[in-house]
């Protein structure tokens, strides 16, 4: 399997415009758990997923977690920093031709939203699955218009019902585009979700192709 300074991933690539899709899967999951949904949900579009760098339980995370299930903050930035660094690798080596969108689940939805918050011009944008605020009292750079979705679900046993709302208005605060969507579901993908992010998809990266409404 390919490595990149120190991820494995596996890739699929087109040649048309669309910035790709940078996968990050959830805790003691791996590069194997997002493509079947961004294949349904964006059929064509170019990914990368990455599996995550700290091996968890039976699989792996992007960055680890307290005794306690807290976020370990020093492990949270520097797994952060690692992720630039290699979005700035792969598009140096021609992997990916410029900022990728994030699309990160649970975990990696966690560590997109730290790396959006840190460098947002990291990125084309994010969806952001199952996601909590990686410091809620943060105030974030300013980001106008960048296109974030976040997906929560409204049973889930692992957030808050805060928790969306926290990280939305951080980054409403922040001027980006925030659509918020919250499913009939726990932390599982619902089965309306493959739709509602490839619209989200094509409404934000071609408005002008496509007369989608607005989530």
């Amino acid at each position: 399997m390919p490595d990149l300074e120190g991820f494995h991933y596996r890739t699929a690539s087109t040649t048309d415009t669309r910035p790709s899709l940078l996968l990050l899967h959830g805790s003691s999951r791996d590069e194997t758990e997002l493509p079947p949904l961004a294949e349904t949900a964006a059929p064509g579009w170019p990914y990368l997923s990455l599996r995550g760098p700290i091996p968890w339980e039976n699989g792996y995370a992007f960055f680890r977690r307290n005794p306690d299930r807290t976020l370990d903050q020093a492990d949270l930035a520097l797994q952060t920093e690692r992720l630039r660094i290699f979005i700035q690798a792969a598009i140096k080596t021609g992997l990916i031709t410029r900022p990728p969108v994030l699309f990160g689940f649970s975990n990696g939805a966690i560590i997109a939203a730290a790396l959006m918050s840190h460098y947002p011009d990291a990125a084309a944008g994010a969806i952001l699955i199952r996601p909590l605020s990686p410091d809620p009292d943060a105030i974030i750079p300013t980001m106008p218009a960048k296109p974030v979705l976040i997906l929560s679900g409204d049973r889930d046993d692992r957030r808050s019902p805060e928790d969306a709302v926290t990280i939305t208005r951080q980054f409403q605060e922040a001027g980006a585009d925030v659509t918020s969507h919250s499913s009939p579901t726990d932390h599982y993908l619902h089965d309306d979700e493959p739709a509602i992010i490839g619209q989200w998809l094509t409404f934000r990266f071609f408005p002008l192709a496509h007369t989608l409404p607005r989530l």
